[in-house]
């Protein structure tokens, strides 16, 4: 079964590593792969993480969306100020969690309606 990138997540350093973490192991339990792709600057002080999310079948999108929308719950409740995005070659950048602009910040609703179908 071949394998091709659905998104890609970016997110900002205040992630903690821990959080980056848990996301990528609860995507690994949709059977969706994960690739850690190599850090990108964005301004002076700010190193993004980048997660490239791997299905093989239409039937993993819905999980993983699910996934990526109950993580971001648990990351807000817990605080985490930072700035995290779902990028897409075909689509315009979708915001997740934004500390500086919550207004931006996408509901569930957007997020699934984003994700392919």
């Amino acid at each position: 079964m071949k394998e091709v990138p659905l998104c890609n997540i970016a997110l900002t350093s205040d992630v903690v590593a821990n959080e980056l973490e848990s996301l990528i192991s609860a995507i690994k339990l949709t059977s969706a792969k994960v690739q850690k792709e190599p850090s990108r600057v964005v301004g002076l002080d700010d190193v993004v993480a980048i997660i490239t999310i791997l299905v093989g079948t239409k039937e993993l999108i819905e999980p993983v969306v699910k996934t990526i929308i109950k993580w971001r719950k648990e990351a807000k409740e817990k605080g985490i100020e930072a700035q995290v995005k779902l990028e897409r070659p075909d689509r315009s950048d979708l915001s997740l969690i934004d500390v500086n602009n919550p207004d931006d910040e996408a509901t569930d609703g957007e997020i699934k309606e984003w994700f392919p179908n």
